[in-house]
């Protein structure tokens, strides 16, 4: 798994989480890199015309989101079979955690005196096929 022989699961998520998750880019920065994980809004339920959807903390939890996605996709390969169990456990503690953030976000416009009673949203990745 990664580039030193014996690394377990335990110290490439621990140094993902070091490198990546706690050293997160500038609002501008991290806005640009969501919009390019081509993340996809479906609403399931509610009005969302009125939700502030470019919300630093919304914006912030999807490009984490992200990049669990993108580590998830890159490192689930090389984890020996003897570890995956632990990286399935360790991974999705942190994925929850980081939906649960998600869930937390205020998303009310600050001029709009009433939100939305109740609204629901898919939130995906479009994975279309990419040209080269």
């Amino acid at each position: 798994m990664g580039k030193h022989s014996g690394e377990d699961v335990v110290e490439t998520i621990t140094r993902f989480k070091r490198n990546i998750l706690e050293k997160k880019p500038e609002q501008p920065q991290m806005f640009v890199e969501v919009r390019m994980m081509k993340f996809r809004l479906k609403p399931i339920q509610g009005d969302i015309s009125m939700l502030d959807l470019r919300n630093t903390k919304f914006i912030e939890t999807l490009w984490e989101l992200g990049k669990l996605d993108e580590f998830y996709h890159e490192y689930i390969h090389k984890v020996p079979i003897k570890q995956k169990q632990m990286f399935f456990r360790l991974f999705d503690d942190l994925y929850q955690k980081t939906q649960n953030n998600l869930n937390m976000v205020n998303l009310r416009l600050e001029n709009e005196k009433e939100t939305p009673p109740f609204f629901e949203v898919e939130i995906f990745k479009d994975k279309t096929a990419k040209a080269n």
